[in-house]
């Protein structure tokens, strides 16, 4: 079979005082495409958008571009209003940047119409684009049912959806309410076969940011029908994923022992992990180091 999509939703680097890191920033685009993932998705909720002006966006977006191609990166251009959206994006595509990635709108009340107004005000700019519909509910607010959400894909003809929800069924309920071929991916790094089972293409992972090599190896396994392999990288992956994907801190904290990045700041107001946290994470890390499995 084809091999499963890996995205890396890549995080995005600051000075212990807030500034851009842009050059750590670039090092963990580089840590990832060595890492073997197959595309960059930049300026996502890893990389802490909300946080970040539009010209730090076009920034990270033009050093994404010089170290990956602009085919190999994914412009996130969501934003709480259509205008800005449409700003973005008009901003990416003056990169070379095809492929983007629309959120919901967000913090005022939207519904299914403020969702096509999302869209459509990005396409009008970006023709020809290939776009993901971006859903995260938890997040924005906006909840859309995979019946509809699946009505605005085929209405825009976008190329596919990233669905940020727990579990699988809801892509398995939007992979089988479209009747076209389209790219559903799920945020949900640590099912990526699970994924798969419900029809979806593959993961857009933040975990990979800092460990890609787990996401890859199972990919590649799945790809190769290596039933051994497969196990052996999923508890990799198993290992990794909940010690540094609940938080965006946590990851950051990984990329710093790695010293992919100089500063693990976060401009979000998210909560700084703690103590037994971060020995437990540098007991992970240490362990991956050293080439000693992390499973338990």
């Amino acid at each position: 079979m084809t091999r499963p999509a890996v995205l890396s939703a890549v995080s995005t680097a600051f000075t212990e005082t807030g500034e851009l890191d842009l050059t750590s920033t670039t090092r963990l685009f580089e840590h990832a495409l060595e890492g073997g993932v197959d595309a960059l998705f930049v300026n996502g909720t890893t990389g802490e958008f909300p946080s970040l002006t539009a010209s730090e966006r076009q920034s990270t977006l033009r050093a994404a571009v010089d170290v990956a191609g602009a085919d190999r990166v994914i412009a996130h251009v969501g934003t709480a209003s259509p205008y800005r959206a449409q700003s973005l994006a008009r901003n990416a595509f003056d990169l070379g940047i095809t492929t983007l990635s629309i959120l919901t709108p967000y913090y005022m009340p939207s519904t299914l119409d403020g969702v096509r107004e999302q869209v459509a005000s990005v396409l009008r700019v970006a023709p020809g684009a290939r776009v993901y519909l971006y859903l995260f509910p938890d997040r924005t607010g906006v909840r859309i049912s995979p019946e509809e959400a699946a009505t605005v894909i085929e209405e825009f003809d976008l190329y596919g959806a990233k669905v940020s929800i727990g579990g699988t069924d809801y892509v398995r309920d939007l992979v089988s309410s479209l009747t076209g071929d389209r790219a559903v991916l799920s945020g949900n790094d640590g099912l990526l076969r699970e994924v798969l089972e419900a029809g979806g293409r593959g993961i857009v992972s933040g975990v990979s940011s800092a460990v890609p090599e787990p996401f890859v190896s199972l990919a590649t396994a799945i790809e190769r029908n290596d039933p051994d392999a497969q196990t052996r990288a999923a508890e990799d992956v198993a290992a990794v994923v909940p010690v540094l994907g609940p938080s965006i801190a946590m990851l950051k904290h990984a990329q710093a022992m790695l010293g992919l990045i100089k500063s693990p700041y976060c401009r979000m107001a998210i909560d700084a992990p703690t103590r037994e946290q971060l020995a437990h994470l540098e007991h992970v890390m240490q362990r991956r180091r050293t080439g000693v499995s992390t499973v338990a």
